[in-house]
């Protein structure tokens, strides 16, 4: 009896304080399936990275039938002040602004604004008779168009300037994207650089959700920020996400770091002279988002819930069915650092999809869907568990420290019913 007045204790003032911050109270894990027990594990995990000095700090959050079991803010936001990290910390979230813009996007597809199948051409005339690599120095006119398609699922043909093609990755260095101001000149820059390789033949990551930002501006009439503001940002009460931190918020961005050649954390991006900080014009729909935590629970949760969340709907559950299915089958790699399909990954409109467990090699769920940021932010939605899972933390690289696939594991051990 005891043990459990301690519980209820313990839970009552966890909740309240994450009540007097989100609004948002922490339920037991045990009341939706998970043990607290084993959810230790997750902090251990994580705080062990910043304990050896690998990260500065590190926020993780899971939702599991629409009640919030675990939420843990720890470490600094800045290594030099001291400052510490608070739960509504902004973080640098990159290509996890990806999912958004696809929303946005499929939000016009609902209104008939286009068909999937459509040539892009058809709404962004840059993007006609486009030029093709074809070995060396050589291109030639591509057979097939671009379609809208393509640019949700990645098989435009277009790349991101790295990778193993010395000659197209050469030229997508010369764009100097930081002079080019708003996203109509970015896509007439973009449209004079060769194809990796044919559309829709190939998978490979690249600055196609930025031209899916463009072509939203295009079929709304509004620049990017303000129909992600109108139509997806303040109808979800998502406060906290920008493509501009505004001058009040400057005190909750963090520092984004990397490692030196001693392996001691080291900042790139510091709030006083990040581009995030400054007047942002061109709103980068593949990689130019922060967020908080918070606020990406709630577009985590307004998906998982089939397109709506509190009373308001942004999707049909129907086109949230479309966006989460294999849409690269009989698709292969088509170079770039980021391979898949492949390890029992796909792709759908706007998101990785896992399409088989055993292959994958890490426990989840086939359905399971998500990405992640340049930094090491990620996200998984989990129809099959009824579960969301949230790791933010800022390091560039990020890949040797296994951070992302340590905490899935951790977070699935921690289901037990």
């Amino acid at each position: 009896m005891k043990y459990q007045l301690s519980t209820c204790l313990l839970w009552f003032f966890a909740s309240s304080l994450i009540l007097a911050q989100h609004a948002t109270p922490l339920a037991p894990p045990e009341s939706v399936g998970m043990s607290s027990e084993r959810l230790k594990r997750v902090d251990q995990q994580m705080h062990e990275f910043v304990d050896n000095g690998q990260l500065a700090g590190v926020q993780t959050a899971i939702m599991r039938k629409g009640k919030l079991v675990h939420f843990d803010t720890y470490g600094l936001a800045d290594l030099d002040s001291q400052q510490a990290l608070d739960d509504n910390s902004i973080w640098r979230i990159y290509s996890m602004t990806k999912p958004i813009v696809s929303v946005a996007l499929m939000m016009l597809y609902e209104q008939g604004k286009f068909q999937l199948n459509d040539p892009l051409h058809r709404y962004i005339p840059a993007m006609k008779d486009l030029q093709v690599h074809t070995g060396g120095r050589e291109t030639a006119p591509a057979k097939q168009p671009i379609r809208v398609i393509d640019i949700l699922r990645h098989t435009s043909g277009l790349g991101y300037g790295w990778g193993p093609n010395t000659y197209v990755d050469s030229l997508y260095k010369t764009m100097n994207r930081g002079s080019l101001k708003d996203n109509k000149a970015f896509v007439q820059r973009l449209s004079e650089m060769p194809l990796y390789y044919e559309p829709g033949t190939g998978w490979r990551y690249s600055l196609s959700t930025d031209v899916a930002g463009y072509l939203v501006e295009v079929l709304s009439g509004q620049t990017l920020d303000q129909f992600l503001a109108e139509h997806i940002l303040n109808p979800l009460a998502m406060k906290d996400t920008h493509f501009e931190v505004p001058d009040e918020k400057d005190n909750r961005f963090i520092t984004n770091y990397t490692t030196d050649k001693t392996g001691k954390l080291k900042a790139i991006d510091h709030p006083k002279n990040s581009k995030y900080t400054k007047e942002v014009s061109l709103f980068s729909g593949g990689g130019g988002m922060v967020s908080t935590a918070m606020d990406y629970l709630r577009f985590s949760q307004m998906l998982l819930n089939g397109g709506e969340l509190d009373g308001v709907r942004l999707l049909s559950p129907k086109t949230i069915e479309l966006m989460t299915q294999d849409h690269t089958k009989g698709i292969s790699q088509a170079g770039g650092p980021i391979v898949l399909p492949g390890r029992g990954l796909s792709f759908g409109l706007g998101f990785s999809v896992t399409t088989d467990l055993a292959a994958s090699r890490i426990l989840g769920s086939e359905g399971s869907y998500g990405w992640g940021g340049a930094a090491g932010t990620f996200f998984r939605i989990d129809p099959q568990e009824d579960m969301i899972i949230l790791l933010m933390i800022q390091l560039m690289p990020y890949n040797h420290l296994r951070a992302r696939e340590k905490f899935q594991t951790m977070v699935y051990q921690a289901v037990i019913e």
